[in-house]
């Protein structure tokens, strides 16, 4: 019994081991779906800060062309002042000049707040493919990293699985549908050691004559509180 049991221990280890190297394994794809999206998201701001410089351009040029428009309809009000015969007449075109002068000192108020911008975007711009190429450069990095580890992961995987089968094939068989059915049932731990004076499955304090019985270790014991097999190992 005492054999069987130490092979029952070196299973539960070995198991452990495998869920440990697995777990690594699947989680290779989620690291590599968010070095793409980290890579995305600079890649967004690079765009955007592009794009803003371009309609940002766009807008500059209209201003400026209406800015040449109010400049040549100013001189044709001041042409026409020369012609005008009334008072009325004199009065409105000054009105409308000083309209225009206001108007165009909004325009020019605007465009050189778009050059101003456009000085921030372009160093912003700058900044981003700063940003970008180091990111990309990372995400290279990682990618072939994560690709190693992966290999290196079903390398060890394969010989863990080797030696669990070269393992297994030593336990009764109905012994061993027993450990995997609890296994299942129990998060992956079937067999566990008795810690303080508890299992150390659920923790749950083992009364003086169940530790007794785990003692003389002369069959398999599970616990009443979480089914677990319970094996003593002296501390």
């Amino acid at each position: 019994m005492k054999a069987t049991k130490e092979l029952l221990l070196k299973l539960q280890q070995l198991d452990d081991e495998i869920d440990s190297l697995v777990a690594e394994q699947e989680a290779i794809p989620e690291k590599k779906s968010e070095l793409k999206q980290s890579l995305e998201e600079v890649t967004k701001r690079l765009e955007q800060a592009k794009q803003e410089s371009v309609e940002l351009a766009k807008r500059r040029k209209d201003l400026e062309i209406e800015l040449e428009s109010m400049d040549e309809k100013k001189m044709r009000f001041q042409t026409q002042l020369l012609q005008v015969k009334t008072n009325r007449e004199y009065e409105a075109l000054q009105h409308e000049i000083t309209a225009l002068e206001e108007h165009k000192s909004n325009l020019e108020d605007e465009i050189l707040e778009a050059l101003e911008r456009s000085e921030i975007l372009a160093g912003k711009i700058k900044e981003e493919e700063a940003k970008l190429k180091a990111e990309t450069e990372r995400v290279r990095q990682t990618e072939v990293a994560l690709d190693a580890r992966s290999k290196e992961l079903d390398d060890m995987l394969a010989i863990k699985q080797d030696e669990r089968m070269r393992l297994v094939s030593n336990l009764d068989a109905i012994l061993l549908k027993r450990y995997e059915r609890i296994r299942a049932s129990k998060g992956g731990t079937a067999v566990t050691t008795v810690v303080n004076g508890a299992c150390g499955g659920c923790f749950r304090r083992i009364p003086p004559h169940e530790m007794q019985n785990l003692k003389r270790d002369d069959r398999l014991i599970t616990c009443e509180g979480c089914g677990r097999i319970i094996i003593w190992k002296p501390e």
